[in-house]
């Protein structure tokens, strides 16, 4: 194994232990689709989603193509958005959570700024 390999190996760990720490001291109060008022953004999206998978089989319009990705970005959003989690820690458990994926994401970093030896 070479230092760039390494350095991959190494970092991918740090991360993988420090999200896995995070996600562990968190728990999932609600789930939904964010809502604007009482009216529901999901539902509107979803439509408007098949309303364009429809037009893009009918007329393979470019911008159908073009909208497809923006709409599902936009329903995956008002799902996080609608998410609600609480932390379940101190200030110092969010360090010893956080610093173990800042240093890998580091190492990564370096990891693919390395030149090729």
């Amino acid at each position: 194994m070479n230092r760039k390999q390494v350095l991959i190996l190494i970092g991918s760990l740090l991360i993988g232990i420090g999200i896995f720490m995070f996600f562990k001291s968190t728990y999932l109060v609600s789930f939904g689709f964010y809502r604007l008022g009482r009216v529901s953004t999901g539902g509107i999206l979803i439509t408007l989603i098949l309303a364009d998978v429809i037009l893009l089989v009918a007329t393979r319009h470019k911008a159908c193509k073009i909208a497809l990705p923006i709409l599902a970005a936009m329903l995956i959003l008002s799902v996080i958005l609608g998410t609600s989690l609480v932390f379940t820690g101190s200030t110092l458990d969010l360090f010893l959570m956080l610093v173990p994926a800042a240093v890998g994401a580091g190492l990564l970093l370096r990891a693919f700024l390395i030149k090729k030896e």
